[in-house]
């Protein structure tokens, strides 16, 4: 790292007028404008003195880390997205069923005479017990939709 800083200041003392791109091998002893395999991109501008900006291989794993938890971040944000889309969903399936639920129950006791459909598409009334039954079944089914507290 010392010799890296020491290239940039070279570089600035020299009177680099424009940035410049040179790649240097971890050791920062073997620098080029050309890369070479394992060579480390250095960035250097010189706007004015005193303000050169240095890129090395510790700044791009820098980088690389805040893109690995920005990415982490995403993820969970998505995630927790997804699981309140989700539960918007249950809650609206829930409430149609827990609807229904009520329009069947207050039908049945509503009606004077309870049928089911036969299998050739004729009504089959209910007994009075049978009736009774099946009201019972719409009022746990209710229940079971919509909480104990409905009705």
């Amino acid at each position: 790292m010392r010799h890296l800083t020491a290239l940039a200041l070279a570089l600035t003392l020299l009177g680099t007028a424009s940035a410049a791109d040179i790649y240097c091998n971890n050791q920062g002893k073997d620098c080029s404008d050309k890369p070479t395999p394992g060579a480390v991109l250095v960035h250097i501008s010189n706007n004015s003195f005193g303000s050169n900006t240095l890129s090395t291989a510790a700044a791009g794993s820098d980088r690389a880390r805040d893109n690995t938890s920005t990415d982490a971040a995403n993820a969970r944000l998505s995630q927790e997205h997804s699981a309140q889309a989700v539960q918007k969903d249950v809650s609206s399936t829930r409430a149609t069923q827990c609807k229904d639920a009520q329009d069947k129950y207050q039908k049945s006791i509503e009606a004077r005479r309870v049928y089911r459909m036969g299998k050739d598409g004729e009504r089959e009334y209910l007994s009075d017990s049978e009736a009774d039954q099946m009201r019972l079944n719409a009022r746990l089914e209710m229940e079971r939709s919509c909480g104990k507290s409905s009705g």
